[in-house]
């Protein structure tokens, strides 16, 4: 068997993001998170790489690459904001917002989709065998044109991963939670990273343009394939695999988190501290989250936790967990006192409100209102209480 040399140019690509996705993962040096991100990365762009370069030797290799989703575009974006992310902020993890940002993946699948559709179909008799070009077909030209909204989901991304490069790491009070992450080879690694990514969306588009136009489409992909878009992709990947472990390599976590007195605090930081948090909670509503926690919170204040449970605990005289609690518990309070909300179990009006256990419920809302949520709904009412949650 032989091999065109552009082909093998893809494979070895292929080969090379493989052997470092799973380094990088494994990697226990550095920050766990970016090492995972970068290795996922990686890896789906080595697997765009083998979906192109490997020989089509017989009909069964043709059908594995239709059918196997192998090009997986839509998660690239996420993966590199959020990489670059981490690195600036050892502290950001993935939360259910960041997770939902990958759900355009199904985009990815649509082809794949129509593909199995096709085979199920003709083994349970829906389809017959000759109807395969026009599924084809089909395949074809969804391929064709979701990659206008994946050029577009990668471009936008880099756009708001440069805009996040551009600003400073700070916090309440104008310390850096992290000051490591401002070192100049960290920016400078983070800004080459985005870089490159921006060059090969230039080269992906004067591709694109001729590709999405049904008359330029058969003379370019006869004459050059898709050779121009991924064997800069390989190199792409060598670049990117082979910096990004060896920066991962030498650059061990070193998280220096703010500092605090035992006994008090800056009366600026406090009075910060204290709008921030009221802030969140009444504008942003994140006492919504069932799974909110301190280290949430912080991040979205851009607050040490340890600072916003030294606030609370000393200045408001509470935990944080019944200051949340509190929140949601006058939202629970407003809803009752809605006659929209009359379908509603109690139950379910706390869940909406961010309660995640009713026992939790019960238990926080008599310690903080003075009695169960049924008395209060019945003095509300001025109903029997068993009328409601019969």
């Amino acid at each position: 068997m032989t091999i065109a040399p552009l082909d093998l140019i893809l494979l070895l690509g292929s080969l090379q993001g493989v052997i470092l996705a799973t380094l990088l993962w494994t990697n226990r040096k550095g920050h766990r998170l970016s090492n995972r991100l970068l290795a996922t990365l990686i890896g789906l762009l080595a697997l765009m790489s083998l979906a192109v370069g490997v020989p089509v030797l017989n009909k069964w290799v043709s059908f594995a690459l239709e059918l196997l989703p192998l090009i997986v575009v839509m998660p690239l974006g996420p993966l590199i904001y959020f990489y670059v992310k981490s690195v600036l902020d050892p502290t950001f993890q993935l939360d259910r917002f960041e997770r939902y940002q990958f759900c355009p993946v199904v985009l990815d699948l649509g082809a794949t989709v129509i593909g199995w559709m096709f085979v199920i179909g003709v083994l349970l008799g829906v389809f017959n065998e000759s109807q395969g070009p026009s599924f084809g077909a089909v395949m074809d030209e969804y391929n064709t044109y979701i990659d206008i909204p994946r050029w577009l989901s990668v471009t936008l991304y880099l756009v708001l991963t440069r805009q996040l490069l551009a600003q400073p790491v700070t916090m309440a009070g104008g310390k850096d939670p992290n000051p490591v992450a401002d070192r100049p080879q960290r920016r400078s690694w983070l800004w080459q990273f985005v870089n490159v990514f921006l060059v090969f969306q230039l080269i992906w588009l004067i591709h694109l343009v001729p590709y999405i136009i049904p008359t330029l489409r058969g003379p370019l992909l006869d004459t050059f394939g898709w050779y121009p878009v991924y064997v800069p992709l390989a190199v792409l990947i060598y670049w990117l695999g082979l910096k990004g472990y060896l920066y991962a390599r030498n650059s061990p976590v070193e998280v220096v988190p703010y500092k605090i007195n035992a006994t008090s605090l800056p009366a600026e930081i406090v009075e910060k501290a204290i709008g921030l948090l009221t802030n969140a909670m009444q504008t942003d509503k994140l006492y919504l989250d069932p799974e909110l926690t301190v280290d949430k919170v912080g991040r979205h204040v851009r607050l040490p936790a340890k600072t916003i449970s030294f606030v609370l605990n000393q200045y408001h005289q509470k935990s944080f967990n019944t200051f949340i609690n509190e929140y949601r518990i006058e939202a629970v309070k407003h809803r009752l006192a809605n006659p929209a909300s009359d379908y509603l179990t109690l139950t379910g009006i706390a869940f909406e409100c961010g309660f995640n256990s009713q026992a939790t419920f019960q238990r926080a809302f008599k310690q903080i209102v003075g009695v169960s949520p049924k008395e209060y709904n019945s003095q509300l009412r001025g109903i029997p209480i068993k009328s409601r949650f019969e």
